[in-house]
């Protein structure tokens, strides 16, 4: 009986990922825009929507530019144009899963729904040469590898058709290997806000 048990709960291990997954219907595809405390970027993304609407999981890509704390913009009268003085060749590519609780479902309106989001992965950190041609400042940059992730909370409003806008804040967790361009720790306030359309 004991060695029955045994074989069960190893079935169950692996039958109910493949069986929750499966109620994972709804497919949407995302892109947007971020704004931070360290710097501002955009994104691609993908939800996967549980049938019961409670939970979706997804994964997105990130181009995070980070930004200079003495950064400034301005107006070169030689070229006639604007140029950025005192920033950082530095960019970050997080990529990260995770997923989104929504805990009011059927107690409020379906096109308004407010959730819980974490997230986590994998942060490729590029960091360039801060003066010289574009060939100069990223032909041999410095590359580091290190976890990072997000949590905070934001409302996804359904519009016309199979759209939807998401709106999210919360604290990004962008820790380093190594001092980069003055600091261990890009982690701060984030704003994410994506466009969304229904995929099947």
């Amino acid at each position: 009986m004991g060695k029955w048990f045994y074989l069960m709960n190893k079935l169950l291990i692996f039958v109910f990922p493949v069986f929750l997954l499966g109620q994972f219907d709804q497919v949407t595809n995302g892109f947007g825009l971020d704004i931070g405390s360290s710097g501002s970027g955009m994104f691609i993304m993908r939800n996967y929507v549980h049938a019961s609407e409670r939970l979706a999981l997804n994964g997105e890509l990130r181009f995070y530019d980070i930004k200079a704390e003495d950064e400034t913009i301005v107006y070169d009268y030689y070229t006639g144009q604007y140029k950025s003085v005192g920033g950082k060749s530095l960019v970050m590519l997080p990529v990260f899963v995770g997923g989104n609780y929504y805990p009011f479902v059927g107690k409020i309106e379906n096109n308004f729904s407010p959730f819980i989001a974490i997230k986590g992965g994998i942060v490729t950190t590029v960091n360039g040469q801060e003066f010289g041609t574009f060939s100069e400042r990223w032909g041999n940059p410095d590359i580091q590898y290190s976890p990072g992730g997000f949590f905070g909370v934001g409302i996804d409003f359904k519009i016309v058709g199979q759209s939807s806008v998401m709106v999210m804040v919360g604290r990004e967790y962008l820790p380093l290997k190594k001092v980069t361009d003055g600091k261990k720790d890009y982690s701060g306030f984030l704003i994410h806000l994506s466009f969304n359309r229904r995929a099947k």
